[in-house]
C-alpha cells in the first residue's frame, strides 16, 4: 500500500531529515548505508520504490513494508480517511466493511444540489503538509466534494491498486457497487481511452462521469475563448470547453483537475477526434496543484459561480436551441349552409308549382315506414282499452315545393 511522496530517515531511535520520492531514482547515500525509512507522518516503516512499477510507468514513491499499516492518527491511513469522508458527505458516501461507497443520485440534476459540510462538528484539524483534504471552495455539492477528496487521497498514494480497491461507486438505480474506475477515469491514458470506447461503442453512461487529469495546455477556440487540453490519448485528445471564459480562466498549465459532467466524442473534419466536455456550472471543475516529487499540495478550489448575467445568457441560449413543437394546420371553417325545412313530410321534387288547393281535395300523406325492432326486442304491449284513444290528427296539406327562381311568399303579406 502506498505511502505518499515523502518519508523520513530513522536511525538510532531518532527521526532524521525528510527524503522525497524523486531521490529514489538515483543511488542516494541513505540507500547505500541502509538507513531505514519511516512514513513522514507516523512511525510506520516504509521502503522506497523506483519509477517503473510493472508495465505501467508511474512516479517514484514509498511503500509500506509487508504486513504493516499506518498508525490510526496518520492522515495517510485509509481507514481514518474513509471515516472522515463518510462523516462529511451528508449521506452520499457510506462505509461498507473496509470500503467506501460513493452513491450517485438517480436524477442527474441532483449532482449539483445541496451544500456539503465537512467535519462541521469537529475541531479544525492540525495543518500538515500534503494532507489538507478539506472542503473545496466555493462549497461544492456533496457528491462532487466527496469525489474530489477521494481523488486527492488516491493521488497521494499514486493510485496504488490496493488503495483504489477500497473505494467503490454505486451507479444510479443500482445497489451493487462497482469499481471506482467506472465513475472516475484517470490518471493513465488507458483509463480515458476506456471512456472513449464506452462513448463510441454505444454503452454511453446515463449519468455524469469524472475525468481526472492534468492541464497540459491552454488553447483558444475560434471565438477566443480558453480551452483546456488535458491529455493526448490513444488517437484522440481530451479537452474541456465552456461558453463562459470565467469557468476556465483560473485553471493554468500544470494544474490537476477533476472534471465532472457529460462527456462526448466529437470528430472534426480535420485533426484527431476529441473527447470533450462543456462546463456549464462552477462545481464541474475542481482544481489544485501537486508536486509528486516533493509532496506539497495546494488546497483544492473551483471557479467562481456564474453571475446573474451569465445565467440569463445560458438560459436564453438553451431556450433558443430547443426546437419548437410543430403547429397543427388550422382546419378550414365550413361554409354556412341554408337551414333545411323540418323533416315533417317529404317534399315532392318534380311536382310543378300549383296554387293552394282545398283541404278536401288533398290526399293524406302516406305514413312513414317504421324501422324494424332490433333482435330480441318484444312487441309493444297494446294500451289498456279503458281510456279512449285520441282522435288522429287531420291530414295536413302537402307543402308546396320551393322554387329557386320565384318566391312562394311575399315580404309584405300573403300573396293573393
Amino acid at each position: 500500500m502506498g505511502s505518499g511522496g515523502q518519508s523520513s530517515l530513522y536511525q538510532h531511535g531518532r527521526i532524521g531529515t525528510k527524503v522525497f520520492a524523486y531521490e529514489t531514482d538515483d543511488e542516494p547515500w541513505w540507500r547505500r548505508d541502509k538507513i531505514p525509512l519511516i512514513c513522514a507522518f507516523c512511525m510506520t516503516p516504509v521502503v522506497s520504490q523506483r519509477t517503473t512499477v510493472g508495465r505501467a510507468p508511474r512516479g517514484a514513491l514509498f511503500r509500506l513494508t509487508a504486513d504493516r499499516q499506518h498508525e490510526d492518527t496518520c492522515p495517510l491511513n485509509p481507514t481514518e480517511v474513509l471515516q472522515k469522508i463518510a462523516h462529511g458527505s451528508q449521506g452520499v458516501a457510506v462505509i461498507e466493511g473496509d470500503e467506501l461507497h460513493l452513491v450517485l443520485p438517480d436524477d442527474p440534476g441532483q449532482f449539483g444540489a445541496a451544500t456539503p459540510v465537512i467535519d462541521a462538528d469537529s475541531p479544525a484539524p492540525v495543518k500538515r503538509v500534503n494532507m489538507d483534504i478539506s472542503t473545496v471552495r466555493p462549497l461544492l455539492p456533496p457528491v462532487i466534494n466527496s469525489a474530489v477528496v477521494i481523488a486527492r487521497f488516491l493521488q497521494k498514494h499514486d493510485f496504488d491498486d490496493e488503495v483504489v480497491a477500497q473505494f467503490k461507486v454505486r451507479r444510479p438505480g443500482e445497489t451493487k457497487a462497482v469499481d471506482w474506475g467506472e465513475f472516475c477515469h484517470g490518471p493513465l491514458p488507458g483509463d480515458q481511452a476506456r471512456l472513449y470506447a464506452r462513448l463510441t461503442g454505444g454503452m454511453k453512461p446515463g449519468y455524469p462521469v469524472a475525468v481526472y487529469g492534468r492541464v497540459t495546455a491552454v488553447e483558444h477556440d475560434s471565438q477566443d475563448r480558453p480551452v483546456l487540453r488535458l491529455a493526448d490519448g490513444h488517437g484522440f485528445t481530451v479537452r474541456v470547453r465552456s461558453e463562459h471564459a470565467s469557468l476556465l480562466a483560473p485553471l493554468t498549465v500544470g494544474a490537476f483537475v477533476l472534471a465532472v459532467g457529460v462527456w462526448k466524442v466529437w470528430t472534426p473534419r480535420r485533426g484527431r477526434p476529441e473527447l470533450q466536455m462543456f462546463a456549464e456550472k462552477h462545481w464541474q471543475l475542481a482544481h489544485w496543484t501537486y508536486d509528486a516529487a516533493t509532496g506539497p499540495s495546494s488546497p483544492p478550489a473551483c471557479p467562481p459561480p456564474l453571475s446573474l448575467a451569465q445565467r440569463v445568457l445560458r438560459q436564453t441560449r438553451a431556450a433558443a436551441t430547443r426546437k419548437p413543437a410543430p403547429r397543427r394546420a388550422a382546419a378550414p371553417s365550413p361554409r354556412p349552409r341554408p337551414s333545411a325545412p323540418p323533416p315533417t313530410a317529404p317534399l315532392p321534387v318534380h311536382a310543378p308549382p300549383t296554387a293552394a288547393m282545398p283541404t278536401s281535395a288533398v290526399s293524406p300523406a302516406a305514413p312513414m315506414p317504421t324501422s324494424p325492432p332490433g333482435p330480441g326486442v318484444p312487441d309493444p304491449v297494446p294500451p289498456h282499452p279503458t281510456p279512449p284513444a285520441r282522435p288522429p290528427l287531420p291530414p295536413q296539406p302537402a307543402a308546396p315545393p320551393r322554387s329557386r327562381t320565384r318566391r312562394s311568399w311575399w315580404p309584405f303579406g300573403r300573396r293573393r
